[in-house]
């Protein structure tokens, strides 16, 4: 047998046995004949260490671990043994049973669970279409681990170095696992120290009969690491339900109850092969809605839940509520929950259960900040749920943490990274894992449209030389990040803005008036932290984002700095508009753009000179030529073609006015503060109007 890193001879005999082992020992390959000739294929390139039958839900299989040749393994980052998986029936075998299969012998078995590689594995299946139908799977869970099919047919016929190198390019290399935007369904790429423990913790309270708060920015990895709860509740045998409260808010809120019930029901009315419990084949619940009305829901919830808890084996049941702010008050975007009741009558009927009923249930909840649970009144009532649970914040990733993630992902895509990346990528990112992972998936579509080989090392001056672009790239991931404070946290967005622009002193001297609590939050976001007394925003993009956002928002002193800053806004604007004039006149006229523009300020000017001047040059210089206030009687001419953008006809010529009138090169006393608080609200109209141009 070879020992270099060329292909292994076939080491397999008619009877099944291969070689394996630096001695030479022979093992039995197990499985059908089929399976052994594809067994026998795969053995020119590494060696066969353990191979056995085994049925799983009635299903039977063949597995067989595999020691790729050194060559495969630094290519392709695949572990010392891999897993390999073969159908013995001839109907197609690859479904979810199969998948749950693989889990099981990756994690359940204590056998093998800690020799086998936990993110790849072979599969080989009868079907010809195995590649498409595994690929398609693929798309639909997008983090689930990689499986390098074949079919039974083309291993029968003979597996060459350029066809396995081929399939496994196109699951390894050609997938962006950076790229991922789903949350997990399980931990094949789960990081970060602090979740493992936030995992383990919230199980506690589960087992406990304690409510628990799980909270963080947007895109952080929340409702992943409940999935990860989740499966580790139903492989321990409890009953959890999970609801994404953005699908619900429209429901009011016993209609709610009842959907909390009929959920549960479905979950556990059949035997889920996921699930280790199931409810009764004769178990029904009352059908009649009308049970929900507003004075009977609580009580029927309870007695619905009572139901399922007795029917589903005395299991303490979890209601996981994601997205928390869409049921929240003031926080909703249906009004029935953000200004009415719903939220005070909910969470009554949920106190109530709990109080009466300890063993029957928990509940956890999750969103951006607790302020559902630190509300004492709503509308003037006490709040149900006011200080029921400590929150936990999902904090974002130290250096080990980026190192791990980001190598470990890369080495499956075969890309290596030079050590002072992972120190850019916290200061540039602060450790938060989603834009983490987008960088360097914008890294790797870049060694993708080159055409460069892999495995490749992506150097430290490669990063630095690309790294404002990948900056400029987040701006989207940044926006939605933060708009969830924008819209439903407005304080939290103020702080975070003075924080930005002003620095320190100004951020301390505003939570200094009732804003401790919204500093907390921030703080529990990792948003911003706080050294020697000081406070800085910990991710460099977002402070580079909103320095750039509200650059003519900084508080300033001098009026030099204020002068020099209105001319800034006046400038950027007029080249706007000239760009929005120019464009439509383009359009509309083409060629003669330029004779329609000289026709058009003859009528606005009696200033012949400017006409000569306007007159022999090209489209562009002649608009060059326009006065700034001669840009306010173009749009006016042809207000039809600007409507829809200024809409308010009326503040778009006093606001224009204002401007014009308020010019800095032509004051040279300050202005009043109402003269400056009125020329700010004309350049906002303009800047947001203009915002796209």
């Amino acid at each position: 047998m070879a020992q270099n890193n060329s292909a292994l001879v076939d080491s397999t005999d008619q009877t099944g046995i291969v070689n394996a082992g630096p001695g030479g020992t022979k093992i039995q390959i197990h499985g059908t004949i089929d399976a052994q000739k594809a067994i026998n294929e795969l053995s020119k390139f590494g060696l066969i260490s353990f191979s056995r039958d085994q049925t799983f839900k009635s299903s039977k299989f063949s597995i067989h671990f595999f020691k790729p040749v050194k060559k495969l393994k630094e290519l392709y980052n695949l572990g010392d043994e891999i897993l390999v998986v073969c159908g013995n029936n001839s109907m197609t075998m690859f479904k979810s049973r199969v998948k749950d299969f693989i889990d099981y012998i990756l994690y359940s078995t204590e056998e093998y669970k800690n020799r086998l590689d936990k993110v790849s594995c072979f599969v080989i299946d009868y079907n010809k279409d195995i590649s498409e139908i595994i690929g398609n799977d693929r798309i639909e869970n997008p983090s689930s681990r990689l499986i390098v099919p074949f079919s039974y047919a083309e291993m029968i016929a003979g597996l060459t170095d350029e066809i396995l190198q081929a399939r496994l390019r196109s699951v390894l290399y050609e997938r962006d696992l950076f790229g991922l935007n789903s949350p997990l369904q399980d931990d094949v790429l789960f990081f970060g120290k602090q979740r493992s423990v936030l995992i383990a913790d919230l199980y506690g309270k589960y087992r406990q009969g304690e409510h628990g708060g799980l909270f963080g920015l947007r895109r952080i990895g929340k409702t992943s690491i409940l999935n990860l709860l989740r499966n580790r509740i139903d492989k321990a045998g409890g009953v959890v339900a999970y609801f994404d409260c953005t699908k619900y808010h429209f429901q009011k809120w016993n209609s709610f109850l009842h959907q909390i019930i009929i959920d549960i029901a479905n979950r556990y009315k059949n035997i889920n092969e996921e699930l280790r419990i199931a409810l009764p084949q004769d178990f029904e619940l009352p059908l009649d809605a009308s049970r929900y009305n507003e004075t009977e829901a609580p009580i029927s919830f309870e007695n619905d839940l009572l139901s399922l808890y007795r029917a589903l084996n005395n299991k303490r049941i979890l209601l996981i509520f994601d997205e928390i702010e869409a049921i929240g008050f003031s926080t909703s975007p249906s009004l029935h929950w953000k200004e009415q009741n719903d939220a005070l009558y909910f969470w009554q009927a949920m106190r109530s259960v709990f109080q009466t009923h300890p063993y029957l249930m928990s509940f956890i909840i999750t969103g951006v900040n607790p302020k559902i649970v630190e509300l004492s009144k709503i509308n003037e009532f006490d709040n149900p749920i006011f200080n029921a649970l400590t929150a936990h914040y999902i904090s974002l990733f130290d250096y080990d943490d980026v190192k791990t993630m980001v190598s470990s992902i890369g080495r499956y895509v075969g890309l290596h990274f030079e050590e002072e990346i992972y120190t850019r990528l916290v200061d540039d990112y602060g450790g938060h894992p989603f834009l983490i992972r987008q960088v360097c998936s914008q890294m790797n579509k870049e060694i993708l449209e080159n055409h460069e080989e892999r495995p490749f090392i992506i150097s430290k001056y490669r990063y630095e030389k690309h790294s404002e672009d990948y900056q400029a790239q987040m701006t989207g991931v940044i926006e939605q990040i933060l708009g969830v404070l924008q819209e439903h946290y407005p304080n939290e967005y103020e702080l975070l803005k003075i924080l930005a622009l002003d620095g320190s002193a100004a951020f301390k001297r505003k939570i200094q008036f009732g804003n401790n609590n919204v500093a907390a939050h921030l703080l529990g976001y990792c948003l911003i932290k706080k050294v020697e007394g000081d406070y800085y925003i910990n991710i460099m993009s977002i402070l580079k984002y909103l320095r750039d956002k509200y650059r003519y928002d900084k508080t300033l002193t001098s009026w030099e700095d204020k002068r020099t800053r209105i001319g800034l806004r006046r400038n950027d604007i007029e080249q706007k508009l000239r760009k929005l004039i120019s464009a439509n006149l383009q359009m509309k006229y083409g060629r003669k753009a330029k004779e329609q523009l000289v026709s058009r300020v003859r009528k606005t000017t009696k200033d012949t000179s400017q006409i000569d001047r306007m007159s022999p040059k090209d489209f562009k210089g002649a608009m060059n030529e326009l006065y700034f206030s001669q840009l306010k009687l173009l749009i006016k001419d042809s207000w039809p073609d600007y409507q829809n953008l200024f809409n308010d006809r009326v503040k778009f010529e006093h606001f224009f006015d204002t401007i014009n009138s308020y010019r800095a090169d032509a004051h040279s006393k300050e202005l009043s503060e109402e003269d400056e608080a009125i020329l700010n609200i004309s350049f906002k109209f303009f800047e947001a109007c203009l915002a796209d141009i």
